[in-house]
């Protein structure tokens, strides 16, 4: 057999009733110098009779395997990379498909750009019947983005296959976003493409894995701790935890010391940052004498107590990092080389999300990192004939990358210290992490005080319930 240009992979689990749609795309190629490689992942469904029926139907292209234990998409991954013998490989979800010119396009990319390591197209959505519901227009690569902190679809991208088990294939560590990994580990060594010819039909339905954000999200915590440890050397970049802790807000008076769920409010944000592990360490900014001895008592930790002036509701967050700066390194002897700066209103903050802001810095040629959520509402403007949505494929359910609006959260501020003054504190690149919206909640009112509480409440007896 001649050695193949491409290998698809396709893996399954119980995705049997989309299966033969996907495999369909592929004989339909008008480029035919492939191989396909079915993975049924444990199914239970009718995934195996199909995976054996296809095999069957064309063996010198098509090879079948069958795991009896499900082991999740990236040891699937690695096993489709073992046994690729193609030039250049890419991942097909079972419950996809490709345009006929899919691999066409695609390949001779790659073959007259010899220095770029992956190209990705644009997409169809389709619902689950197959139908097309819109098409994702990505960011074009030096022109529309040039900060490349979104990564493309983990499926139907084409990668050079020798570059992909140069840098290790994938983490079984983490169990989604294999895209995510593959684009951060290539990203700053290589260069990359993108099409804007649509080019494959990504489906939209319940079981989607992509639908999962908790999965993902934590996924994406486990990808950027392992690469960050991975390309750390003995001199680490020395980081200090700044927590803002202004206690003069009328309607939220001692909001800073007001017990919730049984401790004061600072201490939520206090454990976070010790349990991230990060911090070299931490300081408390405050205008009221009774947060800096409330402060004062607890070990290893600094305090500032700033001017009144730096406290009104007018200051800028710019104003008080700077103020903290200038106070670590003329009167502590402390000199950092990174900041973290906590909001003591966001006590659902979890310590794993102050790593992943570090982390994310350190992996991104970007100035700071800020926390967000994603905002799936539909959103309007006020145009000249009344109301104009900011992201209309909302009205059917779907996430435009183009249309994504992302909400400052106030949880986390990462950024390096050479960018900060009085006037700006995050400088020209900025990048972000994205929180669940449930765990991005501020107290900015009484009845955000209230809620916040209930929900502490709530987690305080979650593990007592267990």
């Amino acid at each position: 057999m001649n050695r193949p240009k491409v290998t698809l992979y396709c893996l399954s689990h119980n995705y049997g009733r989309y299966l033969s749609e996907a495999v369909e795309s592929v004989l339909a190629q008008t480029f035919k110098n492939w191989e396909l490689i079915l993975i049924d992942d444990a199914s239970e469904d009718e995934t195996a009779r199909i995976g054996e029926q296809f095999h069957q139907q064309d063996p010198q292209r098509i090879r079948f395997f069958r795991q009896a234990n499900r082991g999740g998409i990236r040891p699937c991954a690695n096993l489709a990379l073992e046994e690729s013998r193609g030039e250049y490989i890419m991942r097909l979800d079972a419950d996809d498909f490709l345009d006929e010119s899919a691999l066409l396009v695609l390949s001779t990319y790659l073959d007259q750009h010899p220095d770029v390591a992956l190209v990705y197209p644009n997409y169809f959505y389709v619902d689950p019947a197959g139908k097309v519901v819109g098409v994702e227009n990505r960011k074009r690569i030096g022109r529309e983005a040039k900060l490349l902190d979104l990564p493309p679809h983990g499926a139907c991208t084409l990668v050079r296959k020798r570059i992909l088990k140069n840098v290790g294939g994938y983490s079984e560590t983490a169990t989604a976003q294999d895209g995510y990994e593959l684009w951060s580990k290539i990203l700053h060594r290589y260069p990359v493409a993108n099409i804007s010819t649509p080019l494959f039909y990504y489906r939209q339905h319940p079981d989607a894995l992509s639908s999962n954000e908790s999965q993902m999200l934590t996924s994406r915590q486990q990808i950027a701790r392992e690469l960050v440890d991975r390309t750390r050397g003995k001199v680490k970049p020395r980081i200090v935890g700044i927590i803002p802790a202004r206690n003069n807000h009328k309607t939220l008076p001692n909001i800073v010391l007001t017990p919730f769920a049984g401790k004061p409010l600072l201490d939520y944000t206090l454990e976070a940052a010790r349990e991230s592990g990060i911090m070299d360490a931490l300081l408390v900014s405050t205008e009221d004498v009774r947060v800096a001895e409330y402060c004062q008592r607890l070990p290893d930790l600094l305090v500032r107590e700033r001017l009144p002036s730096l406290s009104q509701p007018t200051t800028r967050v710019s104003e008080v990092l700077h103020d903290a700066l200038m106070h670590l390194e003329t009167e502590c002897g402390i000199f950092p080389d990174v900041l973290v700066m906590l909001s003591v209103h966001s006590p659902l903050r979890r310590h794993e999300f102050i790593r992943q802001a570090l982390d994310t810095l350190l992996l991104h040629p970007v100035d700071s990192i800020l926390s967000v959520y994603e905002d799936y509402d539909l959103h309007f403007s006020h145009g000249e004939n009344g109301l104009l949505p900011l992201n209309p494929g909302m009205h059917r359910q779907l996430r435009f990358e183009r249309e994504a609006l992302y909400v400052d959260n106030g949880a986390i501020l990462a950024v390096w210290r050479d960018v900060v003054t009085s006037e700006n504190h995050l400088g020209r690149k900025i990048g972000h992490i994205v929180m669940p919206r449930d765990r991005s909640f501020q107290i900015k009112t009484p009845f955000d005080a209230w809620l916040v509480e209930r929900i502490l409440l709530e987690q305080a007896r979650e593990p007592q319930s267990a």
